[in-house]
């Protein structure tokens, strides 16, 4: 694996897709932790799936086929697939397609990086309300609706769980944090630098997490970008004590319906999500060329 980039290089523009017109040849990139591009028409390629979650060949993003994810009402919460890349690294991006239904609502939870124990895949999943006690931590790339503030599908925003996050104010919980573009701290909900992404349109989401580099230092950062644009990038952020624990495990989810989603009151019959052309890197990836 070759070195990685120098800590204060986040690049906007030319990513590792430059090098791969239609991403062909991609996943062999010394860089590349995992690719699915759906193209063998399975899931095969993904160590969990449950739920809904399938292949199919709606309208896919580039080839014949994409991933989509349907949450219906009173009989589902969506689905997902897990893939884990270990041992996993210190700087992580995942660069992926995605497409909401034209008249998607809101989701509760959505595309996550996740890094867990050695050995243990899954100690970082499970632990919604828990402050991390430095064995885990993760950070997903989310759609918000801020309470109704925000036409749907909702402002990306990066949801976070780490050793310094803050407490919910109004109960004893440590809900993830959230980040708000621009940065460099959280921002706010429905800001004036919110990014409120289309639907019934392909777009390009990527977000990155980058691990402290000693237990007392907060150096670690985390940046997204949509369509090639970074969005936000936030600093001073402390993931972890231990070095050897690593990001390591793809969350690809579409989440909701469940008892606990605030935002049942805007809950329709049915909602999807379609994903496309997923990469997991540790360098910038960027939108696919041509």
């Amino acid at each position: 694996m070759p070195p990685p980039p120098n800590r204060r290089d986040l690049p906007d523009t030319q990513g590792l897709s430059a090098k791969y017109p239609r991403d062909a040849g991609i996943a062999g990139d010394p860089a590349v932790l995992f690719a699915d591009d759906f193209e063998s028409g399975d899931l095969r390629e993904w160590d969990e799936r449950r739920g809904t979650v399938s292949v199919t060949g709606e309208a896919p993003h580039g080839g014949r086929h994409c991933a989509r994810i349907e949450m219906t009402r009173g009989r589902n919460t969506g689905g997902d697939a897990i893939k884990w890349f270990l041992p996993g690294a210190d700087t992580v991006y995942v660069r992926f397609y995605v497409k909401f239904s034209p008249d998607y609502q809101y989701n509760h939870h959505f595309v996550t990086l996740l890094a867990n124990q050695k050995h243990d895949r899954w100690s970082a999943f499970g632990k919604a309300g828990l402050k991390p006690d430095g064995t885990y931590y993760a950070s997903g790339m989310e759609p918000w609706f801020a309470w109704g503030k925000n036409p749907p599908p909702g402002e990306v925003n990066l949801y976070t769980y780490y050793l310094d996050m803050a407490p919910d104010p109004k109960m004893d919980k440590f809900w993830g944090n959230a980040f708000f573009p621009p940065g460099p701290g959280k921002g706010a909900a429905a800001g004036p630098g919110r990014v409120l992404p289309p639907r019934a349109r392909w777009q390009c989401w990527e977000f990155m997490i980058e691990a402290n580099t000693a237990p007392d230092k907060a150096d670690g950062r985390q940046a997204m970008w949509v369509d090639g644009k970074r969005v936000g990038l936030f600093t001073g952020i402390r993931w972890r004590r231990d070095p050897d624990l690593k990001v390591n495990a793809l969350w690809l989810q579409h989440y909701g319906y469940d008892p606990g989603d605030p935002t049942r009151a805007y809950w329709k019959d049915r909602q999807a999500v379609w994903f496309d052309d997923v990469v997991v890197a540790t360098r910038y990836i960027g939108p696919m060329t041509i």
